[in-house]
């Protein structure tokens, strides 16, 4: 039953908040006709009668302030505790994020893949599904790791091997030492030719990291301890795709940007749907700045981060 969810908040847009069929076929990339053949057997399927039955009206809140407030097509937010079990909630989000891209992932979807723990997982949990008219593109160059789980031509690989279709790897460094070879390898026609396709994406699975010297991004490896100092040092405090984002959403002129090869902001932005996956209170204070970026379009994440993020903004407003 795993489009019951889908279906209660179909139920809670329409009877609730009075969105218009077109809207919520706008929010959900389905066509008016399924939107109008799902709100018809509502009350046969018992999502609805009098009431809304068995949605949790604070978990339908929360989603609806994410929407709301950063312009995001879908929230997602997964109430997946009783004790703060951090493995529960971690795999509650990466059930619901796995469910959720099977639904999305159409015959002829070309989906851009990140990297990440939780993207990682997520992908993993997916079941297998024919779709060899899909492509699956991978947008940031190689990370220099034994871990499968965090490379990203492995994560690639992974789904394209879910979908049975191809895959297409970015051949280069995700971060070099000088700009000049990041030039030079931007100017090779096959790179070209990968980026090429990842502005064709019409889906973008990411996760969101901290600036951290605990985030997984310095702990293996990939950017310094000076590295993360000197973008905490301008105010950076998130990453998406590698790309540093401050807490307000910009991510101009950062120290590593001229070094950094992947879809930087700017592409992140032109993708239709751009799919951010989140676990771990660890990650709070950068999903309001990826948030802010304008990049992300549909968020499944840990209600924990949410009920930070919005009680933080109330207190500022009183």
């Amino acid at each position: 039953m795993e489009n019951h969810k889908l279906y209660k908040k179909i139920a809670y847009w329409y009877y609730k908040l009075g969105l218009t069929q077109d809207e919520i076929a706008k929010r959900l990339s389905l066509t008016r006709q399924k939107v109008n053949q799902i709100i018809n057997s509502l009350i046969e399927l018992g999502v609805v009668s009098i009431v809304i039955n068995g949605y949790e009206d604070h978990d339908a809140f929360l989603e609806n302030y994410l929407e709301e407030t950063y312009q995001l097509k879908q929230a997602i937010v997964v109430n997946a505790y009783e004790e703060e079990d951090e493995e529960r909630i971690f795999k509650g989000v990466t059930e619901a994020a796995a469910r959720h891209l099977e639904r999305i992932i159409q015959k002829k979807s070309i989906i851009g893949v990140s990297w990440g723990i939780a993207l990682t997982s997520a992908i993993g949990q997916m079941r297998t599904k024919r779709r060899p008219e899909c492509k699956v593109v991978q947008m940031i160059g190689a990370q220099d790791t034994s871990e499968a789980a965090m490379r990203t031509d492995e994560i690639a690989r992974l789904l394209a091997d879910k979908l049975d279709c191809p895959s297409y790897m970015l051949y280069a460094p995700v971060i070099v030492d000088n700009p000049e070879t990041k030039t030079a390898l931007l100017n090779e026609k096959y790179i070209q030719r990968i980026f090429d396709y990842i502005r064709s994406c019409d889906i973008a699975i990411v996760g969101i990291g901290e600036l951290t010297e605990g985030a997984t991004i310095c702990k293996r490896g990939l950017l310094s301890i000076e590295d993360i100092h000197a973008l905490r040092g301008q105010g950076f405090c998130a990453d998406i795709c590698f790309n540093a984002v401050s807490p307000n959403g910009s991510g101009e002129n950062s120290c590593i940007s001229d070094r950094v090869i992947g879809a930087d902001l700017n592409i992140l932005r032109k993708i239709p749907n751009v799919v951010a996956i989140v676990a771990g209170m660890e990650k709070k204070d950068a999903v309001e700045g990826a948030l802010r970026s304008g990049c992300i379009d549909t968020l499944i994440i840990d209600a924990r981060i949410v009920e930070y993020i919005y009680k933080k903004n109330t207190e500022k407003k009183t």
